[in-house]
């Protein structure tokens, strides 16, 4: 006698089915949440690298060196997007000028904007050869869709710490 009992019934694949939706439909926002996550924890390390790498090189050289944003050159706004542009700066200027030499560029995420404020209202910033900044104390707001979600303060010595952003932060 055949045994009858080699595949599955129809009952059986749905109740497989619909244990698989509801696992998916609880695991699909928590792992949508933390990609988020991650891509903004990254935004933040590689602004802390680059800040920190454009620091040591003015203090290693002995000359000034600014951050700026932009694709080929500083684009002179206040909201970064696109590229981060490292440069020696002989002249001091935050400009990136012919004899400039770009040292580094890095990508800022396409969902994602710095908005860079300090006291001069400077569009870039520049580290001076002791290593302090030109611009005293500022911020870099992270910003998602119009949405605050971190900020990185330098102080006057031009050192980077991470912060919550405040209700006078702003990402337009």
């Amino acid at each position: 006698m055949p045994d009858r009992d080699q595949g599955f019934t129809l009952i059986e694949l749905l109740v497989t089915l619909a244990v698989l939706a509801i696992t998916l439909t609880i695991a699909v926002p928590t792992f949508s949440t933390t990609v988020d996550s991650i891509r903004q924890r990254t935004q933040v390390n590689q602004l802390l690298a680059d800040l920190n790498f454009a620091r040591g090189r003015a203090i290693t050289t002995r000359r000034p060196v600014s951050i700026c944003a932009g694709e080929s050159k500083c684009d002179g706004l206040k909201k970064w997007s696109g590229q981060v542009i490292i440069f020696d700066d002989l002249d001091g200027n935050g400009a990136l000028n012919e004899g400039d030499v770009t040292l580094r560029v890095t990508s800022i995420a396409t969902s994602h904007t710095w908005n860079w404020r300090n006291f001069r209202k400077q569009r870039h910033m520049t580290y001076k050869p002791d290593g302090t900044t030109h611009s005293l104390n500022g911020t870099f707001v992270l910003c998602r869709q119009k949405v605050k979600l971190k900020k990185v303060v330098i102080n006057v010595t031009g050192r980077a710490r991470l912060d919550a952003p405040t209700a006078d932060d702003r990402c337009t």
